[in-house]
């Protein structure tokens, strides 16, 4: 397994594996396929996601097999932390998706700590990231991780709006 930044060059790959994941993270039964389609094409078009790798803003990271295959993905993102944070110097973690074939591998740990890592050499004193309120093996695996909640906010998934819990975590020790 690798983890490396994402390039323009991964649009095509990335867009295949951001549109699965997708399906699978939130498609039946969570969610009406239909819910999950009308936001794929809203959101996870290729021409969407080059935009996204060259915003100066973001930072992607893939996970890929020996083979080159795509097996998961992170997108961080610079932007204002939400007003529940204390510690304003921090970066969001707002996408972190896994083909579910590869989780409970240890791979999705290994992404995570590769963004905690990346997000504390940029300098970044902490992160959050939002989590649908109904994805509890998320929410426990963020837990897990030393990510507390802080908040909540709402989020526009295709038609529907669903609530998503803020979770953020520090990435560097705090002086005493």
């Amino acid at each position: 397994m690798t983890i490396r930044p994402a390039t323009t060059a991964d649009a095509a790959p990335l867009t295949e594996l951001a549109t699965l994941t997708m399906r699978e993270a939130f498609g039946p039964p969570h969610n009406p396929a239909e819910l999950v389609d009308e936001y794929i094409q809203s959101s996870i078009t290729q021409a969407a996601l080059e935009t996204e790798l060259t915003d100066p803003r973001s930072a992607f990271f893939v996970l890929e097999l020996p083979d080159g295959t795509l097996v998961g993905y992170a997108k961080l993102r610079r932007h204002k932390p939400p007003r529940q944070m204390a510690d304003r110097n921090a970066i969001e973690i707002q996408r972190i998706y896994l083909l579910q074939s590869q989780i409970g591998q240890g791979q999705g740990r290994m992404l995570m700590e590769y963004c905690l890592d990346w997000a504390r050499r940029q300098g970044f004193s902490a992160v959050w990231l939002g989590v649908w309120e109904r994805n509890a093996r998320a929410i426990a695996f963020y837990e897990r991780l030393g990510f507390r909640k802080i908040g909540f906010h709402y989020f526009q998934f295709g038609s529907e709006r669903q609530r998503d819990f803020w979770l953020e975590k520090t990435v560097t020790d705090r002086p005493g």
